[in-house]
């Protein structure tokens, strides 16, 4: 001990002459510097734990009415770090293990003191809470790295039965706390894909990152990475896992290929248009100047079966054109629930006709976008569009639901059809596909454009047999002037 810095201890004991005979154990220690401050009632050494103003606490377990074990409870109570060492009268084991337990350093017998043992007593009392102040800030680091992490941290047992979590986890997941603990973590999971990897981290594998479909406890089906080791402790083994919400990352990397691919469409569009129209044109005009020099009116009728078609193949390359061509529009702030609401009428004839049930779930207050309202009724119109399509006449359900999540707002537009098949859900997007016998493929890759000029992003989730979901993100405006 450096004898330059003094140690303030605080000895609690209510009888004087005892805290003279420690008092004079102190002196006769060498190498260390001391200012010892006797407290003789348990009340003020109530007032003394609350400032924490000394390095070293030494309670009397006798204090009256009261006990040095429940000062020692007090103690704990305030937070105190600082070392205490428990004086009692007799060798009583009991007390010794109990004060111990509550968070004593070390104990003392009053009538075993001497130099040599209370140096002992010291030097591993502040050793020892040394290492439980280290252990502790290391704790409340990881513990706040922990609860701070975005992604879902878990500790489960071999059985995947989870037995802590943080704050993530709940968002994550949609459950409380009350239904996250005790769930087991497999039932998140498809199990087809989940089961086999569960069993290489029973069998001590670790495992890393995994890529995995989950389902929120609101039904919403999303893409997790997974990661999982198994720990020992205490001759028990858990599992320590982390899965962290991959769906809108995969969403934008979906985008950017699609973006990618619609550009190469563009591209090869425009030169078939250009290629195409130069020779309609011919065609037409010829087919013009011989109709005005026919005399027979009944030639009169193939002349124009040909200028008809010439008229469809231009306006089939103007649409070809235009869900091709990166949109470029004006944006300006306005009522999202007004624009779904002005779609619904324009599909209601078509609705009537299936005799489709509409089922709303907007949010209570306005919510306002910027937007262009001709161009983003065109593309939640296609949504609504091919959801009529799917769903079985007389007993289709649509639902349109607007939320706020995350400083943006979602419409989601969910049908009970028919779904699409896994190998159609990466294709669902790209420019001229399409699995209906009469469509060109061009309704989704326009919605795509459209919603991507408004800043926002599109994702798909479907089943088959079951329906499918299409969700719109876009950035909120906090406007009370609504177009």
């Amino acid at each position: 001990m450096n004898k330059e810095k003094s140690l303030h201890v605080l000895l609690v004991d209510d009888d004087e002459d005892d805290f003279i005979l420690t008092s004079a154990c102190f002196n006769d220690l060498k190498n260390w510097s001391f200012e010892l401050e006797w407290c003789p009632t348990y009340e003020e050494a109530i007032y003394s734990l609350k400032n924490c103003k000394h390095d070293l606490y030494i309670f009397d377990y006798l204090l009256g009415s009261r006990s040095g074990i429940d000062l020692i409870k007090e103690a704990v109570t305030q937070n105190c770090e600082e070392p205490i060492i428990l004086l009692t009268g007799k060798g009583d084991e009991k007390i010794a293990v109990e004060s111990l337990r509550l968070g004593a350093a070390d104990y003392l017998v009053k009538s075993e003191l001497e130099p040599a043992i209370l140096e002992r007593s010291l030097r591993y009392s502040l050793e020892r809470t040394k290492v439980v102040k280290a252990l502790r800030q290391s704790e409340r680091r990881y513990r706040r790295i922990f609860e701070e992490s975005k992604d879902m941290l878990f500790l489960s047992d071999l059985e995947g039965k989870i037995l802590d979590f943080n704050v993530a986890s709940n968002n994550l997941t949609g459950f409380d706390d009350e239904e996250l603990r005790g769930k087991v973590v497999l039932d998140l999971f498809d199990k087809s894909e989940v089961n086999s990897l569960w069993r290489q981290i029973e069998d001590g594998a670790d495992l890393s990152e995994q890529e995995l479909r989950f389902v929120t406890k609101e039904g919403e089906r999303k893409i997790g990475i997974l990661s999982a080791t198994t720990e020992n402790e205490n001759d028990s083994t858990y599992v320590q896992g982390r899965l962290r919400d991959a769906t809108n990352q995969k969403q934008s990397e979906r985008e950017r290929l699609f973006s990618e691919k619609l550009a190469v469409t563009s591209r090869l569009v425009r030169m078939l248009a250009h290629e195409v129209r130069n020779p309609l044109t011919n065609v037409n005009l010829s087919a013009e100047q011989l109709a005005s020099e026919l005399e027979d009116e009944d030639l009169h009728f193939y002349t124009d079966i040909i200028k008809r078609n010439c008229a469809r193949i231009n306006d089939l390359i103007t649409q070809l054109l235009q869900s091709s061509r990166p949109g470029e529009f004006a944006l300006s702030t306005g009522s999202l629930h007004k624009i779904l609401d002005k779609t619904l009428v324009s599909a209601h004839d078509r609705m009537k006709l299936k005799r489709i049930q509409i089922e709303k779930h907007y949010e209570e207050k306005e919510i306002c976008i910027e937007m262009n309202p001709d161009m983003l009724e065109i593309a939640i119109l296609n949504l609504f569009t091919n959801a009529i399509e799917a769903m079985p006449e007389g007993s289709g359900v649509l639902k349109i639901t607007t939320r706020i999540l995350d400083h943006e707002v979602q419409v989601l537009v969910a049908d009970n059809g028919s779904g699409i098949s896994e190998e159609n859900m990466e294709k669902v997007f790209e420019p001229y596909f399409t699995d209906k016998k009469s469509g060109m493929g061009i309704g989704l890759a326009s919605t795509l454009n459209i919603v991507q000029t408004h800043g926002g992003r599109i994702d798909v989730q479907s089943e088959e047999g079951v329906g499918t979901v299409f969700t719109l993100s876009f950035p909120i405006v906090q406007r009370e002037d609504v177009v």
